[in-house]
């Protein structure tokens, strides 16, 4: 892969001093509220043509959706007719990515160089007619098989996966890239409408929720069963075979069995804050496992005397985690979580004592005291995972009060704070607790403990890249990734703000938002099947020590062309 060439610079510096954080009043905040219903409708429109990649017959009744990137832009969706043209109008000017779907086919995004990737963004401006979007969609792959017990008799009931390896955060993940399916009577199953690559095919039996009474389990300490499996029958990704699949192809016969295994149930009660039984509670049992991908939840029911049993589960890694049956988590919601490993033996008499979750209270701030033309509640504070491979309680995010104060409540885990503001002009600025910025680092949240007085800080500095990428003849190349990233390893981690990938549009234009540095590196690359090999530590290591250093200051729109050179 041969790396960009910066080429040209010219910087229009925006630059602010910076200033003392300044409380926003609490009361008398005059109403300024965006215009509420549907976005305002414009004067643009997009029309095209749908077809098959392989023989160009147009497909009729495939949905196109037209969406927004955006500040309060309008998207809209429409259906393909009988010679697979749609025509999309009454569209405000800005950026918009287009994507296809029908039955059969893959997902397509138009622009995109292989599905499941971001497609290429299309400027729009007032007035504009876009003609002759066609949009060429792939047929579907399948793989077919059976799957049988170590006996060679066959299992219904076992749910079957296509999963890829990507670059995920800077780490190698298995994901699930197919809805699945489950084998029937005989053991057959078939995945279908997969995008051409190399998938590795999973199979694990279903985990059934269990309502036995501890009174009444089995005396015996583990259950025979079966461990998930990779095909051709092992339960680790190093000795899994990949099953290729090319576009429109059925692959036959990828059969394997199921490995044996004994399997473990964890048992135990669970207590309220009073020492009660915890009563309408339900444990939501999640097997974490990051090597091999496999992460799958049951839940399982607490009984009215705050007893409960798993089913039997598989050997493993498995997080235990509270919540209210039947219901998002409320403020006074009481929370447990807990990690338990089984190998293949029963986890007893494990005791859960609930307790109010982590709350978080704070005020939504700017850094240079003004107020925003936006009203409080157009501000959202909310949580993302603090540490890598970690499932979080479903929390609904913060909604801002009228004094600008928030509170979030119910929390169980490391978290990191976000927030997203309706409004173009603003963007978050920092996250400061006890004195410091803690934007880019998990705040340990365990349940019962209270931390007051963080700052959530908004900012009008928009740090922003943009440039045209060029090919070596000057000409602006669409079909690239542009990579803007901080030289400083340190902070390529999990959640990272400093690694930004973004395609250019339709006239290979990029413009992203970034965080300012003094030591950043830019670079484009075109060749790429898959944007997160451009995330990987490794080849940003390798792309720091090959490119020259960039400076943006905080609140600076700078311009930077890229000249980007093909994949070999």
């Amino acid at each position: 892969m041969r790396l960009a060439l910066l080429t040209l610079t010219v910087a229009v510096s925006l630059s602010f001093p910076v200033m003392a954080l300044t409380a926003l009043p609490q009361t008398g905040l005059p109403p300024r509220d965006r215009p509420q219903g549907e976005p305002a409708r414009g004067t643009a429109s997009i029309r095209g043509q749908v077809f098959a990649a392989d023989t160009g017959t147009p497909l009729r009744r495939a949905m196109v959706r037209v969406n927004s990137q955006s500040p309060g832009g309008r998207s809209a969706v429409a259906q393909t007719d009988a010679e697979g043209r749609f025509d999309v109008a009454e569209l405000p000017a800005g950026r918009y990515v287009i994507s296809v779907s029908r039955s059969g086919y893959v997902m397509t995004t138009a622009g995109a160089r292989t599905p499941g990737q971001p497609g290429t963004p299309i400027q729009l401006s007032d007035g504009q007619r876009l003609d002759k979007v066609n949009i060429a969609m792939i047929r579907g792959g399948a793989i077919t098989g059976r799957i049988v017990d170590e006996f060679g008799e066959p299992i219904s009931d076992v749910r079957v996966s296509a999963e890829r390896m990507i670059t995920m955060s800077g780490t190698r993940r298995l994901v699930n890239t197919s809805s699945g399916d489950m084998t029937d009577d005989l053991g057959q199953f078939r995945l279908h409408g997969l995008p051409p690559g190399e998938y590795y095919v999973s199979a694990s039996q279903r985990e059934m929720m269990s309502f036995m009474a501890p009174n009444t389990a089995s005396a015996s300490t583990s259950i025979e069963g079966h461990a998930p499996t990779y095909y051709p029958g092992v339960t680790d990704t190093a000795s899994a075979r990949r099953v290729a699949v090319r576009a429109g192809q059925e692959v036959p016969n990828a059969s394997f069995a199921l490995v044996p295994a004994r399997l473990g149930r964890i048992s135990g009660r669970v207590l309220n804050s009073r020492s009660e039984p915890y009563a309408n509670g339900i444990l939501m049992v999640t097997r974490d496992d990051e090597t091999n991908g496999f992460s799958s939840t049951q839940g399982t029911p607490v009984r009215p005397d705050g007893s409960f049993q798993t089913a039997p589960l598989p050997p493993g890694r498995y997080m235990l985690m509270l919540r209210p049956m039947g219901g998002m988590p409320q403020p006074d919601t009481e929370v447990a979580r807990a990690d338990v490993r089984v190998d293949g033996a029963d986890v007893s008499d494990l005791l859960l004592v609930a307790g109010p979750g982590g709350i978080i209270r704070g005020r939504v701030l700017t850094d240079d005291g003004t107020v925003p033309e936006f009203a409080p509640r157009q501000v959202r504070v909310m949580t993302t995972p603090g540490t890598p491979g970690r499932q979080m309680m479903g929390m609904p995010p913060a909604t801002v009060n009228d004094d600008w104060t928030f509170e979030l409540s119910g929390l169980i885990d490391a978290v990191r704070l976000r927030s997203v503001v309706e409004s173009a002009e603003w963007t978050l600025h920092s996250v400061i607790s006890g004195g410091r910025d803690v934007i880019d680092e998990g705040i340990d949240m365990a349940p019962g403990r209270v931390l007051e007085d963080v700052d959530i800080v908004l900012t009008r500095k928009i740090t922003e890249l943009s440039g045209v990428v060029t090919n070596d003849r000057g000409q602006p190349v669409t079909d690239a990734w542009v990579v803007i990233f901080s030289a400083n390893p340190d902070l390529w981690g999990f959640g990272t703000r400093h690694v930004r990938v973004v395609r250019p549009d339709t006239n290979g234009k990029y413009t992203t938002r970034v965080v300012a540095g003094d030591d950043l590196r830019v670079l484009a690359v075109s060749g790429i099947a898959e944007s997160g090999e451009l995330t990987d530590p490794e080849f940003l290591t390798r792309a720091t020590a090959a490119l020259p250093r960039t400076t943006i200051a905080e609140g600076e729109r700078k311009t930077l062309d890229v000249r980007v050179a093909e994949k070999p």
